[in-house]
């Protein structure tokens, strides 16, 4: 944990971003050069240190209505609790937590940049959803940890949706087509690395899941509060997220070696080093752990189930008081578990020990007892319910004739969230066959080619499944354009054993392997050869 100051020299038509406190401006030293200075005053591990050096625009909104402001309102009560100016606890350096100004500041400054051919994209949606979410976040956890923040828009080749680091963000420009909510919610996600994975960080490196699961549960706290949705349609939402988080874990825990589904490997050394400050990072090497999604989900689901047994509000009151106490330090599983255990009251923990959620949750491999006894005793949510409404009429349409005897009334489909979409083609692909006149009628009903790209995602694995080869070509636009999502893809038209089918994931992988991340390439070559 450290301050840096760090001073770069770039040609004068590129930008320079970096993890500082300071908005940078260049510096010319010559013509065509030009420099960048930034600092931070807060020490942070190196592990988080960024730069990214690029032929980048500023964006601005052109235009603005007040609806794409976040408006200052007061804190109620209990956002109040633990904003208050106090001691901390972290090595001495200038902290936001104690600057009363910084503590009402809901929306801190901030700055997007991007290729100038994504500027309508940026417009249209990202430029208008930070305001919100930085104020959404604000009302649930307080304090904004870092003073500013850069959102960047980085090339198709880059390995994930997002990245967070002091200061500055990267987002996929993958998150830009669709509607808002691929970009709403992943924005949320890197935002609430802010406070975990940021302002706290894990001290064992194992221990992802005190970055991951944190950010995956807050994401839909902040989104959910960025829409100003109702209490109820909050729940909806967030039920449906649930089932199908829930339906990607089984897959997960189906497809993957039992030693990387473990969220505490080391157990009882968890934190320790050698003599000479070395510790050994399980799995480190390991190129398929970086698409591995079992610390966000168990990690999130283990939170969910805590903030179940507390009460939403009595569990973000806990988070704002967590926050207050370990900002600007790194924990251990047990730090965060055993302030929580403190401060339940007897009558709500029912027999929880810090213990028993290692055993069940953080050191097993599998589905964890109490995830698989609470998702068996649950009831479908109204949403997963619309849905399964709606596969049943798909169904219908599959298996009528091509020619039909006497007209038969078309169905009339419901309009559906992009969530539900999902789930809607997640439920489809399970079916045996699904015939060219159905797969057409899906796309041109819900417009597949312009929604965001999960649901772009899971339309390619249906044009893959049932080799719908009028579609092809959005098979490969999406493994040139969403290259952090189409690794899967490889694999599954080399499974197929399809000639055209690998002939297609052999040509994609020609045009891109130069420009992909190393991982990536590695992992696909893997699959293709």
């Amino acid at each position: 944990m450290s301050t840096w100051q760090a001073t770069v020299r770039a040609a004068a038509s590129f930008v320079v971003l970096m993890s500082g406190e300071n908005s940078a401006k260049p510096t010319q030293l010559w013509e065509g050069c030009s420099s960048w200075y930034y600092y931070v005053t807060m020490p942070v591990p190196a592990s988080t240190f960024t730069i990214a050096v690029g032929c980048w625009t500023e964006m601005k909104l052109e235009t603005y209505s007040l609806n794409d402001l976040a408006t200052e309102r007061p804190f109620s009560p209990s956002e109040a609790d633990f904003r208050h100016i106090g001691v901390c606890s972290h090595m001495e350096y200038p902290c936001r937590f104690k600057n009363a100004s910084a503590a009402t500041q809901e929306i801190i400054p901030y700055r997007v940049f991007a290729p100038v051919c994504l500027k309508g994209a940026c417009q249209e949606t990202l430029l208008r959803l930070i305001p919100p979410c930085l104020s959404a976040a604000h009302s649930v956890l307080g304090t904004h940890p870092f003073s500013r923040l850069d959102v960047l828009i980085v090339p198709a080749n880059f390995p994930s949706l997002g990245m967070a680091s002091p200061h500055i963000v990267f987002l996929s420009q993958s998150i830009l087509t669709g509607r808002s909510h691929l970009c709403g919610t992943r924005l949320c996600h890197e935002i609430a690395h802010a406070w975990f994975g940021l302002a706290i960080g894990a001290r064992d490196w194992t221990e992802e899941w005190l970055s991951e699961g944190f950010a995956t549960h807050l994401e839909d706290v902040f989104w959910a509060a960025a829409q100003q949705l109702d209490p109820r349609e909050a729940r909806e939402q967030q039920e449906l997220r649930a089932c199908l988080r829930w339906r990607r874990l089984q897959d997960e825990m189906r497809c993957s070696p039992e030693e990387m589904q473990v969220l505490r490997p080391s157990k009882d050394k968890t934190g320790h080093t050698s003599d000479s400050g070395a510790s050994v990072i399980k799995q480190g090497l390991n190129p398929e752990k970086i698409f591995m999604q079992v610390h966000y989900l168990k990690g999130y689901f283990l939170l969910r189930f805590l903030a179940k047994r507390l009460g939403d509000e009595t569990y973000l009151s806990f988070l704002r008081k967590f926050v207050h106490t370990f900002h600007g330090q790194l924990i251990l599983s047990q730090d965060f578990l055993q302030m929580l255990l403190e401060n339940i009251p007897e009558e709500k923990r029912l027999g929880l020990s810090v213990e028993n959620i290692y055993q069940d949750w953080l050191e097993s491999c599998g589905i964890p007892k109490p995830l698989q006894r609470e998702r068996s005793a649950e009831a479908e949510c109204g949403l997963a319910r619309q849905v399964r409404a709606e596969v049943t009429k798909w169904i219908q349409v599959n298996r009528r004739p091509r020619k039909r005897k006497r007209r038969v009334k078309e169905e009339v489909f419901e309009k559906l969230l992009p969530d539900q979409l999902v789930l809607l083609l997640e439920h489809l692909l399970e079916q045996k066959t699904l015939s060219p006149r159905t797969l057409q009628s899906l796309q041109r009903t819900y417009h597949l080619h312009d929604q965001d790209a999960e649901v772009r995602h899971r339309w390619c694995e249906l044009i893959v499944k049932h080799k719908f080869t009028k579609a092809y070509d959005s098979v490969e636009r999406f493994l040139q354009e969403d290259q952090a999502m189409g690794v899967y893809l490889y694999g599954e038209l080399m499974v197929s054993e399809d000639a055209r089918q690998q002939q297609l994931a052999r040509r994609c992988f020609e045009r891109t392997k130069e420009q992909m991340d190393r991982s990536s390439a590695q992992v696909v070559a893997e699959m293709l050869f």
